[in-house]
């Protein structure tokens, strides 16, 4: 009898498992692409263009699933707040659930049992928690690539025009590393937009043959120009001066930064659309010199429907561009923003007069060839949606899935079930063990990536990099020691069970 309740058992959790795995494959066949790519002024579909999954991604699908609920979200910031509550109410369930499942099977349940199981169940929830938590930073400090967009037209410039190396005290990356990675998501183009150092870097830096391989790149400058604006200044000659001192010298720090990079670095002028600022802001920027606004951000990716509004008319009306960057400073592999140029002849032109091309466009407010794009929808979520996160960004990133994605989870889905199944025959704790897993490879793979972060600034002789290494190596020797230890006591505990 015991023997059929168990089976039974078993078979109930192939159908919740079956049935959720139908779901997720009916929604995928919906003939409806979330992602686009979209034209980020009116969200309208693009032809031409395309996205495009690395290959990597199925392999490992269901794990890196988390990740891409979270980034593929329009604010990834509002949707991480939401799914962790979410998470932590859900997980905290769970535990209790299966703690008393697992005392059930061994006596009664009885009130004065109840105390027990509660702390139980926290306890493998708080596993649970901390383990998924440690999952999405892993894909976070890993920077594997996601989306990569691929164009049609060999002549359209694919660019990101504000990024960021170990030049800037709060990035991660060298200069190899982020054309690296904007090359395998579909960059041909890049602005270093560095904080610290002015147009910090110069065509010696790729001497290297190994850099013909990788995009061309722009030198530039982020600089805060006055209470609430900030500024990009893009120029091809890194070499032309620009005296920050001089700037307090001017009533109007804005207007002085813009005409210093036209006049002196002969370069443009692009602004963020930060939060910060206030109405008639945009307008005045205008007035001030600037050649373009950023209409998208992926690493700040909120933005005010009234400030959206004002940026949009003001851009219309005077024939400004609006371009979408990434901000990166190497965080995440997930690209979600890419400012197209079209350029007639532009296959044929050198690196260097791609780049050329490229300034000379923003500097002529060439608004008509150049196009803002994105993957999905960004900015300020409804309310309904930041409050439902997991729902809301679980079934958009169903309906994005390919074929060989969601092959993916019904392979790793049934593998996973089957060793649950085994495990439970041999009366040993599958949960357990399979969490313990998934911390040990978690583990290894962020001492991995802190590793490289070390790497990365010891190369650099950048503070910040190895700051956030040592952190990354401490979890994950955290992560792979509970892993270990916890598969150490269940191998006791089995050993101790097939002795009696």
């Amino acid at each position: 009898m015991e023997g059929e309740a168990i089976l039974k058992d078993y078979r109930k959790a192939a159908v919740i498992l079956f049935f959720w795995l139908g779901i997720l494959t009916i929604i995928a066949c919906l003939q409806y692409d979330p992602q686009g790519p979209f034209d980020a002024r009116d969200y309208t579909r693009i032809a031409g263009m395309r996205l495009e999954q690395h290959g990597w991604e199925p392999l490992i699908e269901p794990f890196a699933a988390p990740f891409m609920i979270l980034g593929g979200a329009p604010d990834f910031q509002v949707a991480c707040v939401s799914v962790f509550v979410w998470l932590l109410v859900g997980t905290a369930a769970w535990g209790i659930f299966a703690e008393f499942r697992a005392q059930g099977r061994e006596k009664p349940f009885a009130i004065a049992s109840f105390p027990s199981i509660v702390i139980g169940g926290m306890r493998r929830a708080l596993a649970a928690y901390l383990t998924l938590a440690l999952l999405i930073f892993l894909f976070v400090v890993g920077r594997i690539p996601g989306w990569r967009l691929v164009v049609d037209d060999p002549d359209l410039i694919v660019a990101d025009l504000h990024c960021h190396t170990t030049k800037s005290h709060d990035a991660v990356v060298s200069l190899e590393t982020n054309l690296k990675w904007h090359a395998s998501c579909g960059y041909n183009l890049v602005a270093l937009t560095e904080h610290d150092q002015l147009f910090a870097h110069d065509d010696s830096s790729t001497a290297d043959s190994s850099f013909d391989r990788l995009p061309a790149f722009l030198s530039g400058v982020e600089a805060h120009t006055g209470l609430r604006a900030v500024l990009l200044g893009i120029c091809r000659d890194p070499h032309m001066p620009l005296e920050r001192q001089k700037a307090d010298e001017w009533p109007d720090r804005t207007a002085w930064f813009s005409k210093k990079i036209h006049e002196d670095c002969g370069g443009a002028v692009i602004a963020l659309t930060l939060k910060r600022l206030a109405a008639g802001d945009i307008a005045r920027l205008a007035d001030d010199g600037v050649d373009g606004f950023e209409i998208v951000n992926s690493g700040h990716p909120e933005m005010r429907p009234d400030l959206r509004r004002e940026v949009l008319e003001t851009c219309l009306s005077r024939g400004l561009p609006l371009v979408a960057t990434t901000d990166w400073h190497g965080w995440t592999g997930l690209a979600k923003t890419w400012t197209v140029i079209r350029a007639p002849g532009a296959s044929l032109l050198t690196r260097s007069q791609r780049a050329d091309l490229v300034v000379r466009k923003l500097r002529e407010h060439d608004s008509e060839d150049i196009i803002p794009v994105v993957a999905g929808h960004m900015g300020d979520p409804s309310l309904v949606r930041a409050i439902f996160s997991p729902v809301a960004e679980t079934v958009r990133y169903a309906e994005e899935l390919s074929a060989a994605r969601v092959t993916s989870w019904w392979v790793w889905v049934c593998g996973l079930f089957a060793l649950w199944v085994f495990f439970d025959r041999k009366a040993l704790p599958a949960g357990g063990i399979l969490l313990a897993w998934l911390a040990s490879v978690t583990g290894l793979g962020l001492i991995v990536s802190g590793l490289w972060f070390i790497k990365e600034g010891i190369g650099s002789a950048a503070a910040y990099p190895i700051h956030i290494g040592s952190i990354t190596v401490a979890l994950g020797a955290l992560a792979l020691g509970c892993g270990i230890f916890q598969n150490y006591r269940t191998y006791r505990t089995y050993m101790a069970y097939r002795n009696q």
